[in-house]
């Protein structure tokens, strides 16, 4: 529970929290951090679940049981400014809770256990103190008078699909939804160096993209856009990796149909070439559709014209190519259909959702 030195709770407001696991001592190297962004109810309690926080490294990796000292630090963000202050540090003399990474298992650590009576007859407290407070089965932070109080929640730090995706290669974050079968990127594709599109993409080593309107902030927006052979990282196996994230590929053609007609399309709709097919699926990858699909339609860019159809339609590249064209989808927003074409040349620039 959070609460402002006068006694009154911090309610209702939205805060960030970081919690990191060192090892050695209260100044030893951070084995794990993550952050959590949480808002307080009515009565200044939050709950967070240790393991599905944004983190850069893996829970699960952590080795609890190795020898040497392993210290809980806890920093807060009381105004979710991105300006962490230090709450303390507690050393932990085995590991709490059963926080065992893969089993768990009887333990006893260094935060004393209590209920919240005895917590408040406290006195003499310096800033970082830490208890288990029995009364809420939660961990309370003691700091400028107020005590603190994260719930803990023990969950699979196994990735799911569903959850935010970390792309590793620049940190960006993706949404993600599992439509049928398969895990899709609810977000398009925005990875690569910005390149202007009369310089173009090419087989460099590096990837590249468009940014509708030459305009970098329009690819944080609507994603990037990719010529199908800098879709595919210059290979042309269907199902290929291409520019996606490790785990993730360039979704086929087939894989496209799977997708809809589990959202309701016949297999002899779906498998119409170059027309528009379906019925309302195309709305339910719309923005704000059932399915969580989420398209933005987010336009494209034409060699020697320009770019196009900003709001208006969205293009999705498949891996199959047909010829010097390839196989995509389109999306519009005035259309409750999908569009299935192998009209357009490769060279084209469209975007890219990544299925795993």
């Amino acid at each position: 529970m959070a609460r402002h030195t006068d006694g009154s709770v911090i309610s209702n407001r939205t805060i960030g929290l970081e919690i990191s696991i060192r090892d050695g001592s209260d100044k030893g190297t951070i084995l794990y951090t993550e952050r959590h962004e949480v808002t307080t109810n009515e009565f200044g309690l939050f709950t967070l679940a240790i393991g599905s926080g944004w983190s850069e490294q893996e829970f699960s990796q952590i080795n609890w049981k190795s020898d040497g000292e392993k210290w809980l630090q806890v920093r807060l963000d009381a105004d979710n400014t991105g300006f962490y202050v230090l709450m303390g540090a507690t050393q932990l003399l085995s590991v709490p809770f059963a926080m065992y990474a893969n089993e768990a298992g009887n333990s006893s650590g260094a935060i004393p256990v209590m209920t919240v009576g005895e917590r408040d007859a406290l006195t003499n407290l310096s800033d970082g103190f830490m208890i288990f407070n029995t009364t809420t089965n939660a961990l309370n932070v003691f700091r400028s008078g107020d005590w603190y109080e994260v719930a803990l929640t023990m969950e699979s730090t196994e990735w799911q699909c569903g959850k935010t995706f970390v792309d590793e290669r620049d940190g960006r974050r993706y949404k993600t939804v599992k439509i049928g079968a398969k895990c899709w990127m609810a977000e398009n594709l925005n990875i690569g160096q910005a390149v202007n599109l009369t310089t173009g993409q090419s087989n460099n080593g590096t990837i590249e993209k468009f940014c509708y309107g030459n305009n970098t902030q329009m690819c944080d927006t609507y994603g990037g856009l990719y010529t199908w052979t800098e879709a595919m990282n210059y290979t042309t196996i269907k199902g290929a990796q291409g520019i996606c994230p490790d785990g993730w590929h360039i979704p086929t053609d087939q894989e496209w149909i799977e997708m809809e007609v589990s959202l309701g399309m016949s297999e002899s709709e779906a498998n119409r070439s170059n027309v528009w097919r379906g019925t309302d699926e195309g709305t339910k990858l719309g923005p704000g559709g059932s399915s969580g699909y989420n398209a933005l339609y987010c336009g494209r860019s034409v060699p020697g014209i320009g770019f196009t159809h900003l709001t208006i339609w969205e293009y999705i590249w498949t891996s199959n190519e047909s010829g010097n064209n390839a196989w995509r989808r389109c999306l519009s927003d005035t259309d409750p259909k999908v569009g299935r074409y192998d009209s357009f040349p490769k060279t084209y620039g469209m975007s890219v959702r990544c299925v795993k």
